[in-house]
């Protein structure tokens, strides 16, 4: 998660726990959250007059910079809704698909951002007319997920409201054309090495997927060989990451015969970092190109295991293997 950022917004009379509780526990996983608001010299107050400063100014933050934004309760969105700056920003973000989140008071940022129009919003009970006014349709549930708006009834859902944010984060692909994500591996001996370790300044074809012995395993690792072949003949590194075990690996490397290394995710480090960790804790299948440089060049989903038939990956490779 060390290449996701996200921004909390703070302004005054802010709810205290639903700032800081989802500002430590994102640091918790790796993520850098930033604290966000119209001042850096100026302290904020809680409603319960806990002290926090921004980090940032709202009008240096660049969208295309963060993977999501956190709108905390209490009466400061109240405040915040009022500032253009605030409310373009959440609107392109959104505009972006990156990740919405709001806690009890919060959609009413969403409302002046006018992004609920269609979208199921649970918040207070006393905004629901605020919400059906604006277009939306008023849940009263814990936490309520509508595309890339997530959100949550009070401070009570913060669990909840995480667990969803974290999900959402751990399915944003990483940015293009950036250094890669790193985190730590198995290989078939037992030994702990980085993804970063293991490229060694060499391009490199990744290859993500779920289960080694479930049909779409069983019928295409194998053809995988020739493609390891293909990447080592031009000086690359063809290797497949799950997050089974190594004693499933090494089993599969004796059944299927395959002739590329099979590295174990068991940390869910790398998977989450590049974004392809499924619902059941499996990665799901992906393809990723990294270039000698360690730059991220593609990086796509392929549910059928199938990678020659990915929009731009045939040309994508030839560009960087030749």
């Amino acid at each position: 998660m060390a290449h996701r950022r996200v921004v909390i917004l703070v302004e005054n009379q802010y709810q205290e726990l639903e700032l800081w509780y989802p500002l430590l526990r994102l640091r918790e996983e790796g993520v850098e959250a930033k604290l966000v608001g119209p001042g850096i010299e100026e302290t904020f107050l809680g409603r319960h007059g806990f002290p926090a400063k921004a980090e940032m100014v709202t009008s240096s933050v660049s969208p295309r910079d963060f993977d999501g934004i956190i709108i905390p309760g209490g009466f400061a969105p109240d405040y915040l809704r009022r500032l253009p700056v605030v409310t373009n920003l959440v609107r392109e973000m959104y505009q972006q698909g990156k990740l919405i989140g709001a806690l009890s008071r919060g959609p009413w940022v969403l409302i002046s951002a006018d992004i609920i129009r269609g979208k199921r919003i649970a918040g207070l009970v006393s905004l629901r007319d605020d919400i059906n006014n604006a277009g939306g349709e008023f849940v009263d549930a814990p936490v309520v997920v509508d595309g890339n708006i997530i959100t949550a009834r009070g401070p009570n859902e913060l669990p909840l409201f995480m667990r969803e944010v974290l999900t959402f984060l751990w399915r944003s692909r990483p940015r293009l054309n950036e250094p890669h994500p790193d985190g730590w591996l198995i290989d078939g001996t037992g030994n702990v090495l980085s993804l970063a370790q293991l490229l060694r300044g060499k391009p490199a074809l990744v290859l993500f997927f779920d289960s080694g012995f479930s049909p779409r395993g069983m019928t295409f690792l194998p053809r995988y060989n020739e493609w390891a072949e293909r990447v080592e003949e031009k000086g690359g590194l063809f290797i497949g990451i799950s997050t089974e075990s190594i004693f499933t690996h090494q089993e599969l490397q004796r059944r299927l015969h395959l002739t590329f290394p099979l590295y174990s995710d068991v940390f869910l480090e790398v998977t989450k970092a590049f974004g392809v960790l499924g619902a059941s804790g499996l990665a799901e299948w992906a393809v990723v190109l990294i270039d000698a440089h360690g730059v991220l060049r593609f990086a796509e989903r392929c549910p059928g295991g199938d990678i020659e038939n990915l929009p731009g990956f045939q040309r994508k490779f030839e560009s960087l293997f030749g």
